[in-house]
């Protein structure tokens, strides 16, 4: 009797956890069933507009055609908020292109607190841009920073410009490192020259290319083609695109990006978010020993190049743009920008200057918030 209740009551307990396997089933698939997801499929090709997807999106965000926008760069709008990025226009990496709830901002056909970029507008490497109206065929330089801002057709702002809660009429040209917060600055700023012109329109030439090419790069070999390090796109100055070439224990951080013909030495570590990109000037060279931080940001023209000795030592949100010659033990601080430039070995550039078509010789210091744009100045260092 005994045994013959013991096989019951084991038949009993099977069923039971039979039943409780089950239900736990149940339970886990229903959970599943009520996720949601936020971004599928993700759009990297929209619109024929090339939207890399390491750049970083929120809110009420809509584009136009011919649009490209290149990694790492964050494009916000808050809740009630929207953004408008009109056709032909691009977005260099490292942008910070935000709308803001809490914050005034121009009227604008895009909404009553929005940012809104116009047609063929080029925003150049490391721009903040927040809750402004940005006009057609205009050009915002490396690392501006524009607040509550309105540009006019044609308006061309130059690199490491602050400009807040003032209007920049119709082709004018705000001079490098400029600080504009009145409007009386505003209105006596002079107008661009011809030769500015003709620079946004070559411009807007090689960011049509490579809204163009980087989509067919992305269609024709997909996610991995476009993120980490890669081979740059076949574009009409690039017909035999290569892939980098990187040195014995190299590190490449979450989110690095390396494109086309880059040379970057042994030892070498690139940190998070930071762009070397050669898919226009070519070749970018870095020495062995480079130490990389985050959002540090390479590029160069095209028909020029960079070339870095050894031992390059940054700090976060760099902008290196070529043509641009280095020597050895370059130290660099947070936030600067370096451009047409060559520099000797040994010299050291503070956080937040400004070097722009000069020579430093070997052993200079360039001081912290230093706008450096003038041979004179560079021999006075």
């Amino acid at each position: 009797m005994y045994i013959k209740l013991g096989k019951k009551i084991q038949l009993a307990l099977v069923i039971i956890v039979f039943l409780c396997i089950l239900s736990t089933g149940e339970v886990v698939s229903s959970q599943q069933s009520k996720l949601v997801s936020l971004f599928l499929p993700a759009k990297v090709v929209v619109n024929s507009s090339f939207i890399s997807p390491l750049a970083q999106l929120f809110g009420d965000v809509s584009v136009g055609r011919k649009i490209f926008v290149a990694s790492n760069t964050i494009i916000r709008a808050d809740p009630n908020t929207r953004i408008c990025i009109s056709s032909e226009t691009n977005l260099q990496d490292n942008i910070v292109l935000l709308a803001m709830r809490n914050q005034t901002a121009p009227k604008a056909n895009c909404g009553k607190l929005s940012s809104s970029l116009g047609q063929r507008t080029s925003i150049a490497h490391q721009a903040k841009i927040k809750n402004s109206r940005i006009g057609n065929f205009t050009f915002v330089g490396f690392r501006a920073d524009l607040n509550n801002v309105v540009l006019e057709d044609g308006a061309f702002v130059l690199h490491g410009a602050t400009l807040s809660n003032v209007r920049i009429g119709k082709d004018r040209i705000v001079p490098i490192g400029a600080v504009i917060t009145t409007q009386a600055q505003a209105d006596t700023l002079p107008l661009k020259t011809k030769e500015n012109s003709a620079f946004q329109k070559e411009v807007l030439e090689v960011n049509e290319e490579f809204a163009e090419h980087y989509s067919e790069l992305y269609e024709q070999k997909g996610f991995d083609a476009v993120v980490s390090s890669s081979a740059a796109p076949k574009t009409s100055w690039n017909p035999k695109p290569v892939s980098p070439t990187l040195g014995k224990n190299v590190r490449l951080e979450e989110f690095a990006r390396i494109v086309g013909d880059v040379r970057l030495g042994s030892n070498s570590t690139v940190g998070q978010r930071t762009s070397i990109r050669a898919d226009e000037g070519a070749p970018i060279i870095i020495g062995e020993n480079a130490e990389i931080e985050d959002r540090v940001t390479f590029h160069a023209l095209k028909g020029t190049s960079i070339r870095i000795g050894n031992k390059l030592d940054t700090d976060d949100n760099i902008v290196f743009h070529g043509p641009l010659e280095v020597g050895d033990n370059l130290t660099i601080g947070d936030d600067a920008v370096l451009f047409r430039s060559k520099v000797g070995n040994n010299v050291t550039i503070g956080t937040k200057a400004i070097v722009v078509g000069v020579t430093l010789r070997d052993g200079v210091q360039v001081p912290e918030k230093a706008l450096i744009t003038t041979q004179e100045q560079a021999d006075a260092l």
